[in-house]
């Protein structure tokens, strides 16, 4: 039996192991008997001459020249023991286990974010600021009913279902919303200091049902319309009440 080939079988086999522990794709660390055979291997090749690893684990040079000459566009793996291998394949997996938990606190806040968005309800109008023009009528109206008004600082938006919010600051500073119905008759308004979410309530009772201001055409007695102040908008929330109530 020729044994001459011996060392070069040894010296491809120590290659495969090497690319499969520096290689691109490494999986060794999950072969520990690749992983021992990677470590006796390079014991071995630290072992013999100089000389003799140059031309591949004890080779004669002879045959090293009429071998294939390694590729020049792989480097060649660093030298270490068994213990600094062992380091750099730990170290290996830290990095992928980093990279990993990085992705899943990625993945993890952005679904907090959407599940947050769908979780909020959605406004059955969103009522936009009116025209100069209008705002000239909301303007006269409220400083009629209202002298704690700023008036700088009147604002209109569209009318939904025939009542209609305006926004001002009082001389608190306050913000106040009022929602006036037909016939410019208006509800009391409810005014917050900066910072707070400024909302106003318009129900519908029993004995309000032919009130200007009370209620909501269309909506059963009990119904809630909540008009949402969000300073470019004001969003309407409709809760009707049950037709048994």
């Amino acid at each position: 039996m020729d044994t001459s080939s011996q060392p070069s079988d040894d010296k491809r086999e120590l290659d495969a192991l090497r690319r499969r522990a520096y290689g691109p794709n490494p999986d060794i660390q999950t072969d520990p008997a690749a992983l021992a055979r990677l470590e006796e291997l390079e014991a071995a090749r630290k072992a013999v001459p100089p000389d003799a690893a140059d031309t591949g684990l004890g080779e004669p040079a002879a045959a090293a020249d009429g071998a294939p000459s390694p590729d020049p566009a792989r480097p060649a793996p660093r030298e270490g023991t068994p213990q600094s291998l062992w380091r750099r394949l730990t170290a290996t997996r830290a990095r992928r286990s980093s990279l990993v938990a990085g992705a899943l606190v990625v993945f993890l806040a952005l679904a907090y974010t959407m599940a947050s968005l769908v979780g909020q309800p959605r406004p059955d109008a969103i009522l936009q600021p009116i025209a100069d023009e209008a705002e000239n009528a909301v303007f006269k109206t409220l400083s009629f009913y209202s002298s704690n008004a700023d008036e700088s600082t009147i604002r209109g938006y569209q009318p939904y279902r025939g009542r209609q919010p305006v926004f001002h600051m009082d001389k608190r500073g306050y913000q106040c919303l009022r929602i006036f119905g037909p016939g410019s008759r208006e509800s009391d308004p409810n005014c917050v200091p900066p910072g707070v979410d400024l909302f106003a309530d318009v129900v519908t009772w029993p004995l309000q049902n032919q009130d200007f201001i009370g209620g909501i055409p269309g909506l059963p007695d009990g119904s809630i319309a909540r008009f949402h102040y969000r300073g470019h908008s004001v969003d309407v929330f409709l809760y009707p009440a049950s037709k048994a109530d």
